[in-house]
């Protein structure tokens, strides 16, 4: 079946950068233009006389696999022209399928032709997705040289059949002319414009009736002139520019082909121009280049790190934030993969997350990770970062963005609060158990205390006989409760820095003796056990040290066992007096022993019921030490007892500076 070629249809039709593709009735392939042939990779010879639904791999409205390709084409056929004529005139989306096996997407719109029985045909127009409208490159400008002979045909015949009615119109020509997606118009060898179509109209916003017969070689536009003038001297010429027209008050950005037409004796006749509008185009464009614009303002003065990664998972562009969290440079990134600019332990972090957010569409947000864990050597920073795919409007996946912020500054201001709320809560803590353990301690004596006072009352008022134990035991209740309240007033003196000291010659063993035998008299009649060396003489308060021996020997009486030993032992040691009060009772767990000197501390294994005290007479203790020159230390396993030391510089020594050697020791 031979090709349904014209002339001037083929001039026309071969400058057209649309791809056209001409069908008879049963939907057979009459006619490629190049730009069918170039889409499709099908040459004329072998498309023509093949069924149209040879290029569509799965042709809509029917099962190709069972029908066969003539009957698929002629019923795809059938369907377009009858949306046709109905006024539904909008393109068809199709997949084709290339000679060489590649499928592409195109748009298709038909048009049907011809008037007799077995003349008819169709033309189809494509526009592969996405369009970009061009035209063949010929020409560098309105100054194009030469582009080669013409393809024969006259001018005149051309303007003869757009200009005739009836049987003698050529009917594929006046298609093609008339629905053409680009502007055309034709003009003679005297530069006069003889016909134009639709688009070209509306280009120049004028009417055709302006336009015909308008003298192109008298227009403004020095450029068109150019064109036109090399058109008439046989050569193609090219423009591009914004064409101010001169039947309307319109400026319209326009590319147009301009190519001669030459009669049978080989003299040019005239000439025929292909315009496309590229108003939208241009739009487009600036729109695109405005948007990158200020994406890449954005990309490189952004104050977090932002990087793209291609479905490789190789990267394509990084900012310098991001340059700096990585230690590389921004052109040691592009084209590596995680691994080669992170390292294999940074990289078998983050790469799996980029991959599962490429594959799954999932995006990861804030995702938290520090240079300890990654290996990366010098101080801890802290880092977040948020990775999503990135894909364009119709789904095709382009890869993965990330963004990462260095977040080691809040990261170490929220640790310094939370530090701050838990001590906080610490101190409510203490604060409450305080007040409950100090309710309790101070009420504990005054009860017994108001009894017995109420039953001396009685007995005074009924002349009865005293016994001198109730005087004794409501004294030692009024001792219990003054030592409890001098405690809090020395706590509180402490921590405003205004507990006084009266220093003076003062004989430590004989100030040990006194206190056992103090406390001796009372309730610990047998059970300390003194081992002191005579002598030793220190500079210091000899009231507040003897405090500090009666709470130490106090507290090793309370938490041992009833008629179990306290051994207390005085020696020197070098320029130092050291004491020690050792006990068998409870002990005190390890993790308790570097608080023990704390404020209101209390030991775990030591029950509020159990035991009495407000948790005073150790810190009170430490404070009257050390301003001495001192230190105090305990040594203690839980359920083995405890071992408290008191070190003091002896008269002819100097203070003590250091903590003594205590093997691992709490000291203070």
């Amino acid at each position: 079946m031979p090709a349904v070629v014209v002339p001037p249809f083929q001039e026309i039709v071969a400058a057209l950068r649309a791809p056209l593709v001409t069908l008879d009735r049963a939907g057979r392939i009459l006619h490629l233009n190049p730009a069918a042939e170039r889409l499709l990779g099908w040459p004329l010879s072998e498309a023509v006389g093949q069924p149209f639904a040879r290029l569509m791999p799965a042709p809509p409205g029917g099962d190709g696999a069972k029908e066969g390709p003539d009957a698929v084409s002629r019923a795809w056929l059938q369907r377009e022209l009858a949306q046709f004529e109905a006024g539904e005139r909008r393109p068809t989306r199709l997949t084709l399928l290339r000679r060489n096996g590649v499928h592409l997407d195109a748009f298709a719109s038909v048009s049907p032709g011809g008037s007799g029985e077995g003349e008819g045909f169709t033309v189809v127009t494509l526009r592969q997705l996405p369009e970009r409208l061009d035209f063949d490159s010929g020409g560098a400008g309105a100054d194009a040289g030469a582009g080669g002979e013409g393809d024969g045909g006259s001018c005149a015949a051309v303007e003869q059949r757009l200009s005739a009615s009836g049987g003698g119109v050529d009917p594929l020509y006046r298609l093609v002319f008339d629905n053409a997606p680009l502007g055309l118009f034709h003009f003679d060898a005297a530069g006069v414009m003889t016909a134009c179509n639709d688009p070209m109209v509306r280009i120049l916003g004028s009417s055709r009736r302006q336009l015909i017969g308008l003298n192109l070689l008298t227009l403004r536009d020095e450029r068109v002139v150019a064109c036109v003038r090399h058109t008439l001297a046989g050569e193609r010429s090219f423009y591009e520019g914004d064409y101010a027209s001169t039947t309307a008050p319109k400026v319209t950005p326009v590319r147009a082909k301009f190519s001669p037409c030459h009669g049978p004796d080989g003299r040019v006749t005239g000439g025929v121009a292909l315009v496309e509008d590229v108003s939208l185009q241009r739009r487009v464009e600036f729109e695109r280049s405005t948007t990158l614009a200020q994406l890449d303002t954005l990309y490189r003065t952004a104050p977090i790190g932002l990087a793209f990664l291609d479905a490789s998972l190789r990267f394509v562009r990084v900012n310098d934030v991001m340059a700096g969290m990585t230690r590389r440079s921004v052109e040691e990134h592009t084209g590596r993969t995680l691994q080669e600019v992170v390292g294999r332990r940074a990289a078998s972090v983050g790469e799996p997350l980029v991959r599962h957010v490429l594959e799954t569409g999932e995006p990861v947000v804030r995702y938290h990770v520090d240079s300890v864990s990654l290996g990366v050597p010098g101080p801890r920073l802290d880092w977040e970062g948020s990775f999503y795919r990135v894909e364009t409007a119709d789904g095709h996946v382009l890869g993965v963005g990330a963004v990462a912020e260095d977040v080691t500054e809040r990261k170490r201001v929220e640790d310094e609060l939370s530090r701050l709320y838990t001590e906080a809560k610490k101190a409510i803590q203490v604060r409450d158990d305080f007040l409950s353990i100090a309710s309790h301690e101070l009420k504990t004596p005054l009860t017994p205390l108001a009894l017995r006072l109420a039953a001396l009352e009685r007995k005074l008022e009924q002349g009865e006989h005293i016994d001198p134990s109730l005087l004794r035991r409501s004294r030692r209740q009024l001792v219990r409760m003054t030592s409890l309240i001098n405690d809090l007033l020395d706590a509180s003196r402490i921590e405003a820095g205004r507990l006084a000291l009266h220093p003076k010659p003062t004989q430590l063993d004989a100030l040990v003796a006194h206190a056992v035998a103090a406390l001796s008299q009372e309730s610990a009649r047998g059970r300390i056990v003194t081992e002191c060396a005579e002598g030793l003489m220190v500079r210091g308060d000899p009231d507040r040290l003897e405090q500090v021996v009666v709470n130490l020997l106090e507290n090793a009486l309370k938490y041992s066992p009833s008629g179990s030993r306290v051994h207390v032992g005085l020696m020197a040691r070098g320029d130092l007096a050291l004491l020690s009060v050792r006990d068998e009772g409870i002990g005190i767990p390890q993790d308790d022993q570097e608080h023990l000197f704390d404020r209101y501390f209390r030991a775990r294994n030591v029950s509020t019921h159990s035991y009495g005290g407000l948790g005073l007479g150790l810190y009170i203790s430490r404070d009257i030490v050390e301003r001495h020159g001192g230190r105090i230390w305990v040594e203690s396993e839980a359920g083995k007892g405890a071992t408290f030391y008191v070190a003091l510089p002896l008269m002819h020594a100097a203070p003590l500076h250091t903590p003594l050697e205590s093997g691992g020791a709490s000291m203070h």
